[in-house]
């Protein structure tokens, strides 16, 4: 035999119920906020995050890099010297740094030094050229001697192909 409640408390109950459900809603809605909030508190906290990767392994420098970091000037200068004087010549400057990285920079420290140096050269003569003078024709002549010239010591001091 089973009791039966009378209407007033089957309301009290349900009443009862909704209010523990929304009072349980409630403090598991707070304590998921707290975890995203909050995230190093917790379990979180208890484990060490693990260490970052190791850089790799940095190339050492070598004896003829300071050549190749103004060889790379170089070319960037001769880059954008050749795009404002000779538009219809396509630029084999920038295949020529491109090589070049390749070649010796196979490290990302490296890689960012040739670049930046490229882009130096041809930066530092974008805000001085707006247009081709003899004086930038004179610089693309300049810069090619001196950009043979290196390449030429480099090849005859450390060897080379």
């Amino acid at each position: 035999m089973t009791a039966r409640m009378s209407r007033p408390s089957r309301r009290a109950f349900a009443s009862g119920l909704r209010r523990r459900n929304l009072f349980a809603t409630v403090v598991l809605a707070g304590l998921s906020l707290m975890a995203l909030i909050v995230p190093e508190r917790g379990l979180a906290a208890t484990t060490p995050p693990p260490p970052p990767p190791a850089p790799p392994p940095q190339a050492p420098p070598q004896p003829y890099d300071t050549q190749l970091l103004r060889l790379s000037e170089i070319l960037g200068s001769l880059s954008y010297l050749t795009s404002i004087c000779d538009s219809t010549q396509r630029d084999p400057f920038r295949a020529q740094m491109q090589a070049l990285i390749d070649t010796e920079a196979n490290a990302s420290p490296r890689r960012e030094e040739f670049a930046g140096a490229y882009n130096r050269g041809y930066r530092g003569l974008a805000s001085t050229y707006a247009r081709c003078t003899d004086n930038a024709r004179a610089l693309i002549r300049r810069f090619r001697e001196e950009g043979v010239s290196i390449t030429r010591q480099v090849r005859n001091l450390y060897g080379g192909g």
